[in-house]
């Protein structure tokens, strides 16, 4: 996965896996209440080889429906806003999401409920379309996701 170091635009390859969810207790950069997740397969993105969680990720496998369901995302505090200082974080994973739902057979689909503020956000960035209060990416611009931020790996 391509991560960018902002200030010197060195290219930095992420790593997702699932998390350890008694570290999250002890971490200070994140706004959400990860505990309240646990029911779902939570997943955290940092930088192969360090420990520090750039971001984290909950996951709803909806099989009936052929979705993956992103339930919530977010990016440490130093890694948000004007000052971050890693990007590409909610593309690393949300690209994770997209070929997950492509090794599930179900075409790349992936949904989520985005906070209203952040509709033109999903819809500019990763191409995430309006489906009544969801907004969802599949097939073709799925594949454009995992190419831009995951680069050579394969779907």
């Amino acid at each position: 996965m391509r991560l960018i170091n902002i200030e010197t635009g060195e290219i930095l390859i992420g790593e997702v896996i699932e998390v350890n969810l008694k570290k999250l207790l002890k971490n200070k950069n994140l706004r959400f209440d990860w505990l309240k997740e646990s029911k779902y397969l939570i997943v955290q993105l940092h930088i192969k080889g360090e420990e520090e969680i750039l971001g984290l990720m909950s996951i709803i496998d909806i099989p009936n429906e052929f979705r993956i369901h992103i339930n919530l995302i977010e990016s440490s505090m130093k890694h948000r806003g004007k000052g971050k200082q890693i990007d590409n974080i909610p593309g690393c994973l949300i690209s994770y999401c997209c070929k997950l739902a492509f090794e599930k057979g179900y075409d790349g689909f992936v949904s989520l409920i985005p906070k209203t503020q952040l509709i033109n956000y999903y819809h500019k960035t990763y191409g995430f379309v309006q489906v009544g209060t969801q907004m969802a990416v599949f097939d073709e611009q799925s594949r454009l996701i995992i190419s831009k931020y995951q680069g050579d790996e394969e779907i």
